[in-house]
């Protein structure tokens, strides 16, 4: 007997003495010094969407070198500024593959905020991995109401909704007067879905009519019958709400067949659209959020990070959303003082900065403030036309070649 309580008293201080250890492990893990700042984040490396964003990586790695070269970012917890790493995998343009990766950055990465991909289909896999994980995620080019419906309380998104994404565009068609009848071409797909919604009410306040809708799907080839049934109708503009690839190959056809609108749209007219369509592409007016000249935050800031970056701002015109998500989670962490993902989430949901594109803040849902400016291709060069304070060029209208 005397055994046995001598054994269970040796088990009870042992137990006592690893818990003690255990203890004392956790607390001196949890009091680990602060060294960087590891912002998580996917690029579409590869796949459908690589023409639109596939070197960001070196976008990032620019923003972080210029940035630590100034000192980085101060986090008062630390109390002392501390660099910035960004950790990027290649979603390759793909869902699965994305939430894959955001959970890897969560568990195995430990990144301390994460930025989402590129595009809206991509955004609503991943952004789960964050929601589950409670985790900062920062949304960038993602702007489908689908995504922030759902009641998540750990996303943010730096751009508009997508119903507002042109809603400039149709200020100045009201303004001008020009036009009266408009024709929808929409790729079945969230973000142009969403789009093309919030267009087709703008148009009709704008006061246009509607004369033709073709909504169809992203592996579209052959748009003979679309481009003839638009003809018969004749519309001042044909606008078109498609990812990069189907806008191509749509416009190319429309130059063929001679569609001749007073005015083609293309929300995604940046350089691999012009270049892809080439002399085709010339009048054609779209979507930018940023040119040089603009003087809103940190222009400067902004033209070292292109050029250490190497990336043209036609080529890619995403880039400037980048950027001021990059301004947003720099300010979240300075102002919240901390690495903690309560303090950081707390700070973004209540945040209010100045970027390279205007005012940042979001409203309960989380959707941002940023939205885009209409611009052409006037001489080869883009040019945005509205509104008139910040225009750097006059809208042509009805376009040369149209």
């Amino acid at each position: 007997m005397k055994g046995y309580k001598n054994s269970a008293l040796f088990l009870s201080i042992l137990a006592m003495s690893m818990f003690g250890i255990v203890f004392a492990s956790i607390k001196t893990a949890s009091a680990a010094p602060l060294e960087e700042i590891r912002i998580g984040a996917t690029i579409s490396m590869s796949g459908k969407f690589s023409t639109e964003v596939g070197p960001f990586k070196q976008l990032m790695d620019a923003y972080a070198s210029a940035i630590n070269h100034r000192g980085g970012i101060y986090v008062k917890a630390a109390d002392k500024r501390l660099p910035i790493r960004f950790i990027v995998y290649d979603d390759k343009s793909d869902g699965p593959t994305a939430r894959k990766f955001y959970e890897r950055l969560v568990s195995v990465d430990k990144a301390d905020v994460l930025l989402g991909p590129y595009s809206s289909p991509l955004t609503f896999a991943a952004s789960v991995a964050a929601e589950e994980n409670r985790l900062p995620f920062i949304a960038v080019c993602a702007n489908s109401p689908k995504i922030y419906n759902r009641g998540f309380k750990w996303i943010v998104c730096v751009i508009d909704a997508a119903p507002r994404y042109t809603h400039r565009y149709w200020e100045m068609v009201k303004a001008e007067g020009w036009a009266k009848t408009v024709a929808f071409v929409v790729e079945d797909t969230l973000h142009p879905q969403g789009v093309y919604r919030g267009a087709k009410k703008l148009a009709q306040d704008a006061g246009l009519k509607e004369v033709a809708l073709k909504v169809l799907p992203p592996d579209t080839h052959d748009f003979t019958a679309a481009i003839v049934q638009i003809q018969e109708k004749s519309p001042d503009i044909v606008f078109v709400s498609a990812n990069v690839p189907f806008s191509i190959a749509f416009m190319r056809q429309a130059r063929e067949l001679g569609l001749h609108p007073k005015e083609f749209h293309i929300i995604h007219h940046g350089g691999v659209f012009k270049r892809g369509v080439g002399t085709g592409a010339e009048g054609v007016i779209g979507q930018s959020y940023w040119t040089r000249g603009m003087d809103f935050g940190n222009p400067d800031l902004f033209a070292e990070v292109l050029d250490r970056s190497g990336i043209n701002l036609d080529d890619f015109p995403w880039a400037p959303a980048y950027m001021m998500a990059f301004e947003t989670v720099t300010q979240a962490i300075e102002r919240a003082g901390s690495l903690d993902r309560e303090k950081v989430m707390t700070t973004l949901k209540h945040l209010n900065v100045m970027t390279v594109g205007g005012v940042v803040s979001f409203s309960e849902n989380g959707v941002g403030t940023i939205n885009t400016y209409p611009s052409q291709i006037i001489d080869g060069q883009y040019h945005i036309v509205w509104p008139p304070e910040i225009a750097t060029a006059r809208h042509r209208y009805p376009a040369l070649g149209n």
